[in-house]
Order: structure tokens, then C-alpha cells, then sequence
């Protein structure tokens, strides 16, 4: 990338080491990636740290590799995208029609069941009354 005698000003090995530093890479692979002597990056560091510049610190891990020890917890909240549907019971019970009504009388037993019954607990309660017929 660069010319290794090529002179830099310390406010050009600044803006290089920020770089370096927001990168997310170790300083040996930034520098490897753009040509830069990592001698002459650590030496920059210092003779910066003494001219009283602010070196951002570097992340003693490199985030990129998978191979070191983490335990990173994270909490997840799981919503469903799709709410089960709820069923809403009326506080009154609703006027009911007779006419679409079904009504069996055995005995002194009533039942009525609505038109809109479900037909598995049709077939339950008919069952149920065979054992008493």
C-alpha cells in the first residue's frame, strides 16, 4: 500500500492508527493488510504516547477469530408473529334464538345444543346418552 521509506507526520501515524484501532483487527493483521511495517507502527505509538496524543487502546482479542474462548449471554425475547386467537367469553350471556336449536329430552334431563355446536362435542354428549338409553 505504501512506500516503507516514505516519511509520515505524526498526525498522518495518528489517523493510521485510528484506523488500526476501529478496525476490529489485531494490530499485526491491520498492518499486514496495508503494507505497513509493524515496527514502525509500535515505534509511532510511542513516540505519539510521549508528544502527549491520545492512542486509542486496541482490544487485546482479535473479534474475527472464532477460535477464542467466549461466553457471550445474550437475553432473547421470543414473541410469536402470529397471537393464538383468544376466545372472548361475553360477560352476558347473549339472547339466545331457539329456533336453530336442537333439543333432547330424556327424561328429566334437558339438553339444547345451537346450530353453530361443535360436532365433536355433538358426538360426545349422544354418546354419552346411549349409556343411559
Amino acid at each position: 500500500m505504501s512506500d516503507p521509506k516514505q516519511y509520515r507526520t505524526k498526525e498522518e501515524w495518528f489517523k493510521l492508527i485510528q484506523e488500526c484501532r476501529k478496525s476490529g483487527l489485531s494490530d499485526a493483521q491491520w498492518c499486514s493488510l496495508n503494507g505497513i511495517n509493524r515496527y514502525s507502527f509500535n515505534t509511532a505509538i510511542k513516540r505519539l504516547r510521549k508528544c502527549s496524543f491520545a492512542i486509542p487502546s486496541h482490544s487485546l482479542d482479535d473479534i474475527h477469530d472464532l477460535t477464542l474462548p467466549r461466553q457471550d449471554v445474550v437475553k432473547v425475547d421470543i414473541i410469536p408473529d402470529i397471537q393464538p386467537q383468544q376466545e372472548l367469553v361475553p360477560a352476558v350471556t347473549p339472547h339466545l334464538d331457539n329456533s336453530h336449536m336442537i333439543e333432547i329430552s330424556l327424561g328429566d334431563v334437558h339438553i339444547s345444543l345451537c346450530n353453530g355446536a361443535d360436532p365433536d362435542l355433538v358426538a360426545s354428549t349422544l354418546s354419552a346418552l346411549r349409556s343411559f338409553v
